[in-house]
């Protein structure tokens, strides 16, 4: 009865709320945009706290590498930036290959959308690298048998994009695939090939569904930009890499 009785009590006062007219004021406060220039007065609080870590971050940033007798870009089919990083990735991964006893990659496709920048002209740093590739994406090695080579193939020609490429050459007359070498040798449909990659080709990204097909595929769980600031180590002077692996003819 108790309960009832509350229930009442309160649907009553619910009652004469909603006879009661209620005026509501609205107020609004203007913040204007903060211009952020050099005029910018620093909040000193927030100096003090963070200047630690930046000091620590910037010390791994500017870890030397290497360096670039020249810009290397993202221009062309067979960019100087695009060849150097599918050849530093093809190296390392012939080494780790033979280290873990499994069927090396005979070439590398990469995404140039997965590249992000520039390697400029001078010393090349570990903050460099994190800017050309700031993904966390992880190598894999996967196996296509003939026919999905020959998607990879065809999705080269109608994408006509400088994809990154090493260990591969593929050339194209009037629109139609001429000739294609891996390892230098000719292409041959009937044998599996084992090409490296990253996690988000493998799964169909940028629309390269002949990695999904596959049914087999090694995941190294390295990160592709862990693996390139590695290899960059071993060269004073980054290497020449402007030798055409994607070639279209009329």
């Amino acid at each position: 009865m108790k309960t009832v009785r509350r229930l009442s009590i309160i649907s009553c006062f619910i009652a004469l709320l909603s006879c009661k007219t209620i005026n509501l004021t609205e107020s609004h406060k203007a913040y204007p945009n903060q211009i952020i220039d050099s005029g910018l007065i620093a909040e000193p609080a927030y100096v003090k706290e963070i200047t630690p870590y930046k000091k620590q971050l910037d010390s791994i940033m500017k870890q030397p590498l290497s360096y670039a007798k020249e810009d290397f870009t993202k221009e062309g089919f067979s960019s100087n930036e695009g060849n150097l990083l599918a050849d530093l990735v093809l190296d390392f991964s012939k080494k780790y290959a033979k280290e873990k006893n499994i069927p090396a990659p005979e070439f590398c496709l990469l995404n140039i959308g997965g590249v992000r920048t520039i390697i400029p002209k001078g010393t090349v740093t570990v903050g460099n690298m994190f800017e050309v590739s700031p993904f966390e994406n992880a190598l894999v090695f996967v196996s296509l048998d003939g026919s999905q080579i020959e998607e990879l193939v065809d999705y080269l020609n109608k994408e006509k994009k400088g994809h990154p490429l090493a260990g591969i050459k593929i050339t194209y007359k009037k629109d139609q695939p001429h000739s294609i070498e891996i390892e230098g040798v000719p292409f041959d449909p009937n044998k599996k090939y084992q090409v490296v990659t990253i996690d988000y080709l493998m799964n169909g990204g940028d629309k390269m569904i002949f990695f999904a097909k596959s049914k087999d595929a090694v995941v190294t769980g390295l990160r592709l930009r862990d693996v390139l600031i590695e290899q960059m180590k071993q060269y004073k002077v980054l290497p020449d890499s402007k030798d055409e692996r994607l070639i279209f003819e009329n």
